[in-house]
């Protein structure tokens, strides 16, 4: 895999992080892809920034994508509606479910990779402990389909486009161990839905990132 390239979707949190740190050992080059999309935690990107420089990435691309700005209901985007101060629910999608983001987000990636000749795209979705209905696998399996249906690369090249998700069948805390070993700068991530320095600690994603963390570095 040395000389291949990759596109890295990075949050600034701790398993687009640990993907990036991944992607940096087993990929000749690596992008990283960021996005402001109106989120309530948009600090966020702040400290992408930061772990795209830590990675020495080829480049660190920051895309706009103003739509979630006029679309309402989700706790990320809607400040009207307060962000959950309790676990993830264990049967349904979360108030903090922004709608098709990850397919906006893959999309947007396989652009890039059309134009950049590359044919891997790494994100860091895991479904075993996040209730995201595009974070499962058949979501990947979906849009890794709808990508190369509409690739320049696949149409042209006959090179195959493909959506990385290492972290599927894995628990936070086994990405969390996954990263201790790779030397992720974990005190570089941000995790906080409510977007507040410091973390709010209560939020879902601050309560997973705390427990998979006290595990790890107890």
């Amino acid at each position: 895999m040395g000389k291949e390239k990759a596109i890295v979707l990075l949050s600034g949190g701790m398993d687009s992080a640990t993907l990036l740190w991944l992607a940096k050992r087993d990929f000749g080059k690596v992008w990283a892809l960021s996005f402001n999309y109106g989120q309530r935690h948009a600090v966020e990107l702040r400290y992408a920034e930061e772990l795209a420089r830590m990675a020495e990435v080829e480049e660190h691309i920051v895309v706009e994508i103003p739509i979630y700005r006029s679309l309402k209901g989700s706790a990320l985007t809607d400040e009207e509606v307060e962000v959950p101060k309790e676990d993830y629910p264990q049967d349904s999608p979360p108030i903090t479910t922004v709608p098709m983001r990850n397919l906006n987000f893959l999309a947007i990636a396989a652009a890039f990779a059309d134009s950049l000749g590359i044919t891997t795209l790494g994100i860091g979705v895991h479904a075993l402990d996040t209730p995201y209905p595009d974070c499962r696998p058949e979501f990947i399996t979906a849009a890794e389909a709808a990508i190369n249906a509409s690739s320049i690369l696949t149409a042209k090249e006959k090179m195959r486009i493909h959506v990385w998700a290492p972290f599927l069948g894995m628990s936070k805390r086994d990405i969390a161990l996954l990263g201790k070993e790779l030397g992720v700068p974990y005190e570089k991530t941000y995790s906080c839905y409510e977007g507040t320095e410091p973390p709010c600690g209560e939020c879902p994603t601050c309560r997973q990132r705390e427990e998979a963390l006290r595990e790890i570095y107890p």
